[in-house]
């Protein structure tokens, strides 16, 4: 299209005109106007003779013309740019340009001719026309029931955009649709047509059957009913299976199907299918299912905070037909509007209120019955106070109560705290009311407690600080039986704590004075040279004027320390000639000499080894396995020494068996002398010298003889006799084949293929310490405490019989394993903190030893503490902080029994019976 200008100046002119173009509908598009010298010029634009006007559509930027969506009505026909200058006044135009808009449109197929559907009949002319427009013409495709029509087989007319059937006929009913495609783009018709042409020989359905549910052993009654000419045959199928007249099942006259009593077997698909001369047949379906409901999910009681916004919502059971589900409250259906009201299956409160606690109940029914849950509903508060925490002073050693009572709606949870921490120890009990008890106050239960009674709705908390009032205790208890060396200076101990400071002082029991060479100070009192007269018993006083007075009594006894005048000396003999060791000690009353080689006691009794009455040992015929140390260990009632040398056997090395496990006597003691052996089975009875421990008038001097000679039970050593006619003192008392348990325990470990014996399995510990804890149970249950219970104190048998003994003999044995303190040997790696600082021994000091028992069953007789020495498992005790780790191979189960043993609080560690009964427990396999 030309360009015409009516006013042109040099100085002026277009350098961007717009030009006619392409564009498709609904997308967007720009015409260009642009002039040399846009200073001062003002652009507007006119189509078809009108001026345009600025649309979210269609607008100016700058000089140009732009159309976010090109419309093909709106924007047909021509545009011309308009500029015109202010200072001027003049004005100047574009050319026209116009668009070449394409565009493409969805529409329907609609039936040409005949004018209606109605006048289609069987083999008549049927045209159908796609009404799908566009620019440029678009080109058409014609489908049936998605498959593409061809020009070959059908009579396509594209100008008119026509499909003629010149003879439709029932196969060729389906769905007719057309698609088109341009330079636009691709659609399809947006409504189709479907061509339906009856033809009387096809079967058409007149009645069709429905789905059923029925109760079991009622009747079923499917109807179906076909139209066709000549009548077509009609035939059930159930489950693909074809359905014959039985005793319950019929098929009537008119088609129907009927079933009398409807079993679990009858139920599925069921099928009536129609056959005519001419088409395919047709089938028709219908299900049968028994009525059913199932139980409903409980709904578990809820509690809610007042003024809230809560919603409840009631499972459905499965069940055929759907079940009806409503909620009830009081007897009557909750509502379907209202602050509180159903929705679908939820009870909803909006919002809750105090009077809305109570029982409601969901209901579900069908035909097979009706279900039903209950929901109770508590709508909370917050607590109120009945009695709060108060300030108390609780008495050590009595149960105290500290009170924190509250009231809300539900029941208040109360929660007590310990210095801001939750309270775990089992001494405390906690009643519903909200009252703490605590049993057994002790003096670090003085502290600031707290309570936290809460509900849903809220919480309070109240807080009260415990004062203990201390009882008057001695701490510890002095032992009762304590040895001074003669001659030198010497101190006995006491001390005591109370509510009161006390005053603690040191008496004669006989009431007799004391010595002015004695002086006491502090509750020390102090020998400043210990002479004969100083023996005897000696009563320490503690007390105050609130809580009176309490006594212990100490039998004080005066003693030469042992000292060697001739010690052993390294020597070298040669292989079968004699060796002798010689060792001579001093002290009153006399000291006692006996001869061990490593861990193992020599038996003088032997034929090659002999100890002289000087206590020198001689052995005869040497042979190489006598190389090594031999220790002299010489004691009376008040010390022990030993003194050490080596023996070098200089030979040819022979092949020679130096003792034998199942010997009776692998395990000798100090202090023991055999003198007489009888044999049987695996049980075998030795005598036990104790004349040089203690005196002829000195009855405790068989520690433990009451106890053993009034128990009778398969686990507890037996005490057979006690001669005290003449010195020295003899007791018969029961051995076994294999000696010592930690004895055992060791060699069992031991890499030594002469001595090594068959280790236990874990379900043999198991057993071993199980029989350790029945004959402790017996002796529990006879009121005796043991107070040195460990491995080296039970014996064992080759059937692996354990029996507990407690004759004190083994503090010689296993010296090492012993801590003199305050004047005594104790076994300080196996009693708890109580016994070794306030002397107080109960059953529940043994069950402390038992868990250390049971750590060296599973640990091969290791010593405990073995990393620590005795100072420092002394000082870890008191602080505490004394742990023993789990034995490799341990059963963690088995553990947790040791630790329980170990409680810190004799209150909280288990009884005898309660071990027994847990060991029990075990799983029987050997892993545990």
């Amino acid at each position: 299209m030309g360009r015409v200008i009516l006013v042109q100046a040099a100085s002026f002119s277009f350098t961007k005109e717009p030009k006619s173009q392409d564009a498709l509908h609904g997308r967007s598009a720009m015409l260009r106007c642009e002039v040399n010298d846009p200073q001062g010029v003002i652009y507007s634009w006119k189509h078809n003779g009108e001026t345009v006007t600025n649309s979210e559509r269609r607008f100016l930027e700058g000089g140009n013309l732009k159309f976010t969506a090109i419309d093909r009505t709106l924007d047909s026909g021509n545009f011309q740019c308009f500029a015109s200058k202010n200072s001027t006044g003049e004005e100047y135009h574009t050319g026209e340009a116009s668009f070449n808009i394409k565009w493409l449109e969805s529409g329907m197929v609609s039936l040409k001719s005949p004018e209606s559907e109605a006048e289609i009949q069987s083999s008549s002319q049927v045209v159908l026309r796609c009404n799908i427009d566009g620019h440029p013409r678009p080109t058409n495709r014609w489908h049936k029931d998605e498959t593409p029509l061809s020009e070959k087989s059908y009579k396509i007319n594209n100008k008119d955009r026509t499909l003629t059937l010149p003879n439709a006929s029932p196969d060729d009913n389906g769905v007719y649709y057309c698609c088109a495609k341009n330079a636009a783009g691709h659609v399809c018709s947006n409504d189709n047509f479907t061509l339906n042409i009856i033809d009387k020989s096809f079967p058409q359905p007149v009645v069709k059957p429905e789905d059923l549910v029925v109760m079991k052993n009622e009747e079923a009654l499917f109807h179906c009913q076909f139209t066709a000419e000549p009548p077509p045959t009609v035939e059930w199928y159930h489950d693909n299976e074809l359905v014959a007249n039985k005793s319950r099942i019929f098929i009537l006259s008119n088609g129907s199907l009927f079933i009398t009593q409807v079993k679990p077997r009858n139920t599925g698909l069921y099928k009536c299918v129609a056959q005519g001369p001419r088409g395919p047949p047709v089938s028709l379906e219908a299900s049968l299912r028994i009525a059913e409901i199932e139980d409903m999910m409980p709904i578990y009681s809820r509690v809610f905070p007042a003024d809230s916004l809560e919603r409840v919502t009631c499972r459905v059971p499965h069940g055929h037909p759907e079940p009806e589900v409503w909620w009830e409250h009081a007897g009557q259906r909750v509502p379907a509007e209202g602050r509180v009201y159903q929705d679908g299956l939820n009870l909803i409160f909006s919002p809750t209120r105090g009077e809305d606690s109570g029982t409601y109940t969901c209901f579900a029914q069908n035909k097979a019955g009706q279900r039903k849950q209950e929901l109770t509903v508590t709508v909370a508060t917050k607590p109120e106070w009945i009695q709060k925490p108060a300030d108390s002073q609780l008495e050590e050693g009595r149960a105290g109560y500290l009170h924190c009572h509250t009231r809300g709606t539900p029941e208040p949870e109360v929660t007590w705290y310990r210095n801001m921490q939750p309270i775990s120890d089992v001494r405390f009990k906690l009643f519903p009311n909200g009252t703490l008890r605590i049993n057994n106050v002790e003096v670090y239960d003085g502290h600031l407690y707290s309570c936290e009674s809460k509900t849903e709705a809220g919480k309070l908390n109240g807080q009260a600080r415990v004062y203990v009032l201390e009882r008057l205790k001695f701490t510890p208890t002095p032992q009762a039986y304590q040895c001074l060396e003669l001659n030198k200076e010497g101190h006995l101990q006491c001390s005591a704590k109370g509510r009161q400071t006390p005053t603690v002082r040191w008496i004669r029991t006989d009431g007799s004075d004391l010595p002015v060479w004695v002086e006491q100070k502090g509750g020390t009192l102090h020998f400043s040279t210990v002479t004969r007269a100083d023996a005897g018993n000696y009563t320490c006083l503690a007390s105050n004027s609130q809580q009176g007075e309490i006594r212990a009594v100490v039998q004080l006894t005066v003693a030469v320390y042992v000292v060697f005048k001739l010690k052993p000396e390294n020597t070298t003999v040669y292989q079968g000639h004699t060796a002798v060791l010689h060792c001579q000690a001093t002290g009153d009353p006399p000291p006692f000499i006996q001869w061990k080689k490593k861990d193992k006691f020599l038996e003088a009794d032997k034929s090659r080894f002999q100890k002289m009455a000087n206590g020198s040992l001689v052995i005869h015929d040497v042979s190489m396995e006598d190389t090594g140390s031999y220790t002299c260990i010489a004691g009376n009632s008040c010390n022990i020494a030993h003194t050490s040398a080596e023996l070098y056997v200089v030979a040819k090395v022979q092949t020679w068996k130096l003792f034998d496990i199942p010997n009776c006597f692998s395990a000798p003691y100090k202090m023991i002398q055999t003198i007489g052996l009888s044999v049987g089975a695996a049980v075998a009875y030795i005598i036990i010298v104790l004349g040089l421990m203690f005196s002829a008038n000195d009855k405790s001097g068989f520690p433990g003889c009451e106890m053993f000679a009034k128990l009778s039970h398969a686990n507890l050593a037996r005490l057979l006799g006690i001669c005290r006619e003449v010195e020295p003192h003899y007791m018969i008392l029961e051995y076994t084949d294999m000696g010592d348990l930690k004895q055992y325990l060791r060699v069992s470990k031991s890499k030594d293929e002469k001595v090594k014996v068959q280790p236990l399995s874990t379900k043999q510990k198991v057993s071993v310490c199980l029989q350790v804890a029945r004959g402790m149970e017996h002796l529990s249950n006879q009121r005796f405490v043991h107070k040195d219970l460990a491995s080296r104190n039970c014996l064992i048998s080759s059937k692996r019989q354990i029996k507990v003994s407690a004759l004190g003999l083994s503090k010689d044995v296993y010296n090492s394993e012993y801590y003199h303190y305050h004047q005594s040997w104790i076994p300080l790696r196996w009693l708890p903190s109580e016994a070794v600082f306030e002397d107080d021994f109960s059953t529940k000091t043994d069950v402390w030893s038992f868990g250390v028992l049971m750590w060296e069953v599973f640990s091969f007789g290791e010593l405990p503490y073995a990393e620590l020495t005795d100072d420092k498992v002394l000082e870890a005790l008191q602080e505490g902080k004394l742990k023993l780790s789990p034995p490799q191979g341990c059963p963690s189960r088995v553990f947790k029994l040791m630790v329980r043993c170990w409680a810190a609080s004799p209150k909280d560690r288990l009884s005898f019976s309660d071990i027994c009964a847990a060991l029990n427990d075990l799983p029987s396999e050997s892993k545990v």
